[in-house]
């Protein structure tokens, strides 16, 4: 089984929450893999607003690490694992933070 833990750095950054419904982190995986990625590191203004990633129950090595950086009109979300960045805006943004909340 997998599990999404999901910081939000604003609120409390020493504590997470966990997405444990496969159909959230369905839909969140589905967001993430209709973005532009780039090889190119982005701008990002100070410190991520969220940091989520996904594990296999009862492994602690992350199969996936994001971080998002709330920018209106430009969001920045950083793959950590395949070291890759994108610009997210507009609906698939809202979805992605509405889903982390």
């Amino acid at each position: 089984m997998e599990v999404m833990k999901v910081a939000d750095l604003n609120a409390n950054p020493t504590s997470f929450s966990q997405i444990k419904q496969q159909k959230t982190i369905k839909r969140i995986d589905d967001i993430l893999r209709l973005l532009q990625w780039q090889d190119r590191e982005l701008p990002t203004n100070g410190d991520p607003d969220y940091s989520f990633w996904l594990e296999h129950k009862g492994v602690s090595l992350r199969v996936t690490n994001y971080e998002l950086w709330l920018d209106e009109p430009n969001s920045v979300i950083i793959d950590h694992v395949k070291l890759r960045y994108a610009y997210i805006s507009g609906e698939p943004l809202r979805e992605l933070v509405d889903d982390l909340k």
